[in-house]
């Protein structure tokens, strides 16, 4: 048994359950008032009859008049508890259908609208429509009267009581023997702390959203860094990762006693693609692992820094970046666009022989051929974007067209005017 619907018909307005419910609570873990004069506790895990007592008691203390329906069916308690003859019904888990069959339908307060059809059917009874088909039922009354006939049947299954929160998982550590100043002497117990958790994750099939790193510090007080992983994730090796650049950047005022990990937000771990690797499988693991070893061999990490340059080959500058940064969640601001596709530029622009047509004295594209593949046709070519300029020290003069070949692929075919020659720079992605 997991619900007590508790009546009480001298309960005079809501506003009164809702007091009571709040008295109620300090015997049952999870109370529910629903309108006036019923109540619901959540009796899972517990003793239900006994602690039917209990809030039967509480209740006539206050003067009341309650009864109370024990069943696993909310239909079913509430029937139990407003209609039962006894202080204390209970109807046991399997026969809530036999329990609510012999009386009238009246007691499932069914919509007004599908009274006059009952009546005209000669249903009178929850056992009369619980024993029809449903298709009859849904041909005949609706959605509001499968509803009903679900109700009739014992087969409300609407959860009263949300589940039950599960706790975190956190792990921590503290000593009093010495007091340490430098946080990287933390990384063995930040180490074994990462592993317990992770571990707990796994057993759930939940990776971490969210991290906060608490150093108890020797004076009192603490101090919080917060840690965001750039996907959900159970893996401590990933994590470890983060959090050694944490410790690397952390600043402390005082001697740490204690440390601790605590798991802030949750989600299920995800089988995602990882394009790295391979386009038809969910290898973001592989991936990842692949790109951990790359980043463990003295690998660098960079990043690009655009200018304004009218060129795109001479507008990027690339910055080294700490190699945390790959298992970091990035910052997203207000000039951060949507994903979309963006140019590839070739190591270095392929020259290539193209015949073009004349529009608006414009030689335009209309197909090409490069060193190792045959002709390319070319279906559509906007521009051309006309770039000039750098007299004073390289000087440029590009033709530039988007263009859409043959097979769909898209790419950009430059037209050098210093030189009279084309080129293609880059394919679009």
């Amino acid at each position: 048994m997991t619900l007590v619907c508790l009546w009480n018909p001298a309960a005079g307005t809501a506003a009164a359950s809702a007091e009571l419910a709040a008295a109620l609570l300090t015997l049952a873990p999870r109370i529910r008032a629903d309108r006036a004069g019923m109540v619901w506790a959540d009796a899972r895990g517990l003793e239900a009859r006994g602690l039917a007592g209990g809030l039967l008691a509480l209740i006539r203390e206050r003067g009341g008049v309650p009864r109370a329906g024990i069943s696993a069916v909310p239909v079913a308690a509430e029937i139990a508890a407003v209609y039962g003859s006894d202080d204390i019904t209970v109807v046991e888990q399997g026969t809530e259908r036999a329990f609510l069959a012999p009386w009238p339908l009246e007691v499932l307060a069914p919509p007004k609208e599908l009274v006059p059809a009952l009546e005209a059917t000669g249903i009178e009874r929850c056992g009369d429509l619980a024993a029809l088909e449903l298709g009859a039922v849904e041909v005949r009354f609706g959605a509001p009267g499968a509803a009903l006939w679900r109700r009739a049947r014992g087969e409300d299954t609407a959860p009263l009581f949300a589940p039950m929160a599960r706790a975190l998982p956190s792990a921590s550590l503290e000593w009093s023997d010495y007091v340490l100043h430098d946080p990287e002497r933390l990384l063995f117990i930040l180490n074994r702390l990462t592993g317990s958790v992770s571990a707990a994750l796994r057993a759930v099939g939940q990776g971490a959203d969210r991290l906060t790193l608490v150093f108890t510090l020797a004076g009192g007080g603490s101090v919080e860094h917060a840690v965001q992983p750039s996907r959900p994730s159970a893996d401590g090796a990933a994590w470890m990762r983060l959090l050694r650049d944490t410790l690397e950047r952390v600043r402390l005022d005082d001697g740490v006693v204690g440390l601790a990990l605590r798991v802030d937000a949750v989600r299920p771990t995800e089988s995602v693609q990882g394009d790295v690797l391979d386009r038809g499988f969910a290898s973001a693991g592989a991936a990842e692992a692949a790109l951990a070893r790359v980043l463990d061999r003295d690998a660098v990490l960079v990043t690009a820094r655009n200018s304004q340059h009218p060129l795109v080959r001479r507008r990027t500058e690339w910055i080294e970046e700490p190699s945390s940064l790959v298992w970091a969640r990035p910052q997203i601001g207000a000039g951060d666009t949507d994903p979309e596709i963006v140019l590839h530029l070739l190591p270095e622009p392929e020259p290539v022989e193209v015949e073009a047509t004349d529009r608006q004295g414009f030689a335009v594209p209309v197909r090409y051929r490069g060193a190792e593949e045959g002709w390319q046709e070319i279906v559509a070519a906007s521009g051309p974007d006309c770039l000039s300029g750098g007299q004073w020290d390289m000087a440029y003069a590009y033709e530039a067209y988007c263009c859409v070949r043959g097979d769909g692929e898209l790419v950009q075919l430059c037209r050098d005017a210093r030189r009279n020659r084309w080129e293609v720079h880059g394919i679009w992605r």
